[in-house]
């Protein structure tokens, strides 16, 4: 996941961080990985599957419950979920 945004003080830059600190372990569970990126003009959200293609982008914060959906319903995820 790649988070996007102006610079630290971006309110949604901070919204995001937040809900993502909120579940330390589904984002582990997940293996889910946040690059943060500064400078630009405006705040976008991408995630990235791990075949490398980009599988949703926005420029709204992600809910976990959202991103855990989006992630879950991947084939990576799907076939991993199955060896449990």
């Amino acid at each position: 996941m790649e988070i996007y945004a102006k610079d630290k003080t971006d309110k949604y830059y901070k919204e995001q961080i937040r809900l993502l600190a909120a579940d330390p372990k589904g984002m582990k569970e997940r293996d889910l990985i946040v690059k943060e990126h500064f400078g630009g003009e405006y705040f976008k959200i991408t995630l990235t599957g791990k075949d490398g293609g980009e599988k949703y982008a926005s420029k709204s914060i992600l809910t976990l419950e959202k991103l855990y959906n989006l992630i879950d319903a991947m084939p990576m995820r799907r076939y991993e979920k199955s060896k449990e």
